[in-house]
């Protein structure tokens, strides 16, 4: 292989401990899989959280919950739009769907009648995000007239934090939840609530309600619990070493002149396996446990590095993301924190660009 991820499935297993112990016991955790698992891939991914102990899995498609469901009998929340062959395809499963818009309550009874099965929902609440949600006067109105349809199951209700991080922000979006809680107090039952996602589970256990849904502290990317390790490296190979000269310039444009004879390395990785072009410039990588830059203009699979002093050989491994020791035993790290600033981009996005392209390889312990 030219280029491939490994994920730690140890590593996996340790952080879900961390986050269990981080909310504790009477909470659920719900795991975020959607967008393939982050890029680790959501079946060996489901799989392996349903022999942690998972209480339920939140999906953004019908299709990433039928992969969830060959994996895992827990509950399956599909945050996604359905069309309504899909929705038909969701109820008769028994998966939950999420009700952002009150229009959809009149289209999920009518689709629940044909199936013969109910449609089983949870409301989603609009509380700051300014995404997709309801007002807290369209989620009352709906759980006091739920009557009205009767094969429609509200079985809980949730919203999503406009920047997790950010105590004072969330405790506002808390405080209009509690607004609904209120208003709908001894007019309808009390249903389950979740609100809180991986950067919050540090600062805010007030918003922890029934569930939490993770998904960057599983995978190890997001630091907000103290301890947690990433679950996904990214490793390519040397292709070529080469020597260049005072002057000269590497990759499109030369972007990057020498300013000193050189030894680059081409490695074998590109923007079309997921390593963005937006890292030009700004990038370094792991080399025989030693940071080293990249150079010149990254491209769609291809991009070169400055080896200088450094004895590096054909077929050598060049980390992009993750670690790697030294001769003497030392490990250098690249995080995805460190390539999110680099590139401009999100935890998030950085991950899942290189699940989108790479071959996957899965371990247990060391390799």
């Amino acid at each position: 292989m030219r280029a491939w991820l490994e994920i730690d499935l140890d590593a996996l297993g340790e952080n879900y401990r961390r986050v269990r112990e981080k909310i504790g016991p009477g909470v659920d955790l719900i795991a975020v899989v959607k967008a393939d698992a982050y890029g680790h891939g959501i079946s060996p991914i489901a799989g392996q959280l349903d022999l942690l102990g998972v209480d339920a899995f939140a999906v953004i498609s019908l299709e990433e919950a039928k992969q969830v469901r060959l994996q895992a009998a827990k509950p399956v929340l599909i945050m996604g739009y359905l069309d309504p062959k899909e929705l038909s395809e969701a109820i008769d499963e028994g998966f939950i769907l999420s009700l952002y818009d009150r229009e959809l309550i009149a289209l999920y009874q009518r689709i629940a009648e044909r199936v013969g099965k109910p449609a089983r929902v949870h409301l989603k609440v609009e509380t700051g995000l300014n995404r997709l949600g309801m007002t807290i006067d369209e989620v009352t109105d709906l759980l006091i007239g739920q009557h009205r349809f009767p094969l429609v199951s509200i079985e809980a209700i949730f919203s999503h934090l406009t920047n997790a991080s950010d105590r004072a922000t969330n405790l506002e979006q808390l405080r209009r939840l509690q607004q609904l809680v209120v208003k709908t107090q001894g007019r309808t039952p009390l249903l389950p609530i979740h609100l809180v996602s991986s950067g919050s589970l540090e600062n805010f256990p007030e918003g922890f309600f029934d569930a939490v849904r993770v998904g960057l502290a599983l995978y190890g990317v997001d630091e907000a619990i103290e301890g947690i390790k990433p679950t996904l490296a990214c490793k390519s190979i040397v292709m070529q070493v080469k020597e260049i000269a005072t002057g000269e310039g590497v990759s499109y444009g030369h972007l990057f002149i020498a300013k000193k004879p050189t030894t680059i390395a081409v490695v074998a990785i590109g923007y079309a396996e997921g390593y963005t072009q937006a890292l030009t410039g700004r990038a370094e990588v792991l080399v025989k446990g030693k940071r080293v830059k990249v150079i010149g203009k990254i491209c769609m699979n291809l991009i070169t590095i400055d080896t200088t002093d450094l004895p590096v050989r054909r077929g050598d491994e060049v980390v992009l993301l993750g670690s790697q020791k030294d001769e003497s035993g030392q490990v250098a790290t690249i995080t995805a924190s460190e390539l999110a600033l680099w590139s401009n981009l999100r935890h998030h996005e950085v991950i899942t660009r290189f699940g989108t392209a790479l071959p996957r390889i899965y371990f247990n312990g060391k390799k």
